[in-house]
């Protein structure tokens, strides 16, 4: 006679409750599942305001002197969007749910110091762009060296948003220093 897959596992029926309520979350899980999940939409919040951010500026950023601008301005937007979709995976897999009001958004993004500005200059536009990416730089190493090894998979996910993040800065910081150099 075939014993089923749970009987040859050895799962209690609370065993299997508890793992179809907890999903992903284990005993080696030693983060605050809710506290992660506040923190990640937070950080989601503040990719969402730098994705509108750069879309706005993107459809500024007409200059014969940085025709590139828009192009770069665009590109940073659809990452920013990509991180805040891969937050909202992850949020979703710690139990959550992803943050969609957008007042809630707004406050959100505002407690880290993120504001969506609208420079009138392109050099105006790249120096929020630089000081925004900058504030997401430093929420995520915070974020990052509170995890620590709690949370293996928000740590990993982090420490990639972060690489593209620090990477966009140095774009904006490089924009900055090239068009400096020129007056």
């Amino acid at each position: 006679m075939e014993r089923s897959l749970m009987e040859q596992a050895g799962a209690t029926d609370e065993q299997i409750r508890n793992a179809i309520d907890q999903g992903a979350i284990t005993k080696q899980y030693f983060a605050q599942p809710q506290h992660v999940v506040s923190s990640l939409n937070r950080l989601r919040s503040t990719e969402i305001a730098s994705y509108l951010q750069y879309k706005q500026h993107g459809y500024m950023a007409v200059s014969l002197l940085s025709p590139g601008l828009k192009a770069e301005f665009e590109a940073h937007a659809a990452q920013e969007l990509a991180h805040a979709d891969r937050l909202a995976t992850r949020i979703q897999q710690l139990g959550g749910v992803p943050i969609f009001d957008l007042q809630e958004l707004a406050v959100k993004a505002a407690a880290i110091g993120v504001h969506p500005e609208q420079g009138r200059t392109l050099s105006e536009m790249v120096i929020e762009n630089l000081l925004l990416e900058r504030r997401q730089v430093e929420a995520y190493t915070a974020l990052i060296r509170e995890l620590g090894e709690k949370d293996l998979i928000t740590r990993e996910l982090l420490l990639g948003i972060l690489a593209e993040t620090e990477a966009h800065a140095s774009e904006l910081a490089d924009f900055l220093k090239r068009t400096s150099d020129k007056r």
